[in-house]
């Protein structure tokens, strides 16, 4: 045994020490984030209920918030993440998901899908994620949620463009606390998306009826 010992190089035996607690090298003591979902509460349903599939996609998002990092903005563009927190997803996807549950509830379209989805959608609503943030403005010691929705609707099988939307809402948090936080988020990603829908479904009203 001692003759097979000297055949091993130092590393050989730092690599055979190691392996007996390799256990507690990997335990790591420091708490996982918080994981937060934002859910659709709008009650309701569209006066019209159009006979087309709608897919929701989004196709641009500004910089820093394509990340399951829940963004803050500090001295009006230091972009900043709240430490142990994150989003259920990146901010697209939870936007997306958002989007598609509040057109579902309002019943306004045959069926509503992310995209991509193997489904054939009538129409695409591509959106741009220009604002979905936290902002601290020295006004108070808590911050205002942003977020900025546009997008542009077109026919999949035309190709034309049928609507250009835009749409955006802030919402102060009622307290410097996560939770406040987030409830903010809530709040302001349900104004905006309401806002957009109202607007989709004015289009369609003078696009469909022709």
């Amino acid at each position: 045994m001692s003759r097979v010992l000297k055949l091993l190089s130092p590393v050989m035996l730092l690599g055979l020490t190691l392996t007996g607690c390799t256990g507690n090298l990997l335990e790591s003591k420091v708490e996982a984030p918080q994981v937060y979902v934002l859910r659709n509460t709008a009650a309701g349903t569209a006066s019209t209920a159009w006979p087309v599939q709608l897919s929701i996609a989004i196709s641009a998002v500004a910089p820093g918030l394509d990340s399951n990092r829940i963004a803050v903005l500090r001295n009006n563009n230091q972009l900043d993440y709240f430490y142990g927190a994150r989003w259920g997803g990146t901010a697209p996807q939870v936007v997306q998901s958002f989007l598609v549950a509040l057109l579902q509830s309002q019943q306004g379209y045959r069926n509503v899908v992310a995209d991509p989805a193997r489904v054939d959608a009538d129409y695409i609503m591509d959106v741009e994620l220009r604002q979905f943030q936290a902002e601290y403005t020295g006004k108070s010691d808590s911050p205002v949620v942003q977020v900025e929705l546009a997008a542009t609707v077109f026919e999949v099988k035309s190709r034309k463009t049928v609507a250009t939307l835009h749409a955006s809402a802030s919402a102060p948090a009622k307290e410097n606390r996560l939770s406040a936080v987030i409830a903010a988020f809530q709040l302001a990603t349900q104004t905006a998306s309401m806002d957009l829908s109202e607007q989709l479904g004015a289009r369609f009203s003078k696009t469909l009826l022709k």
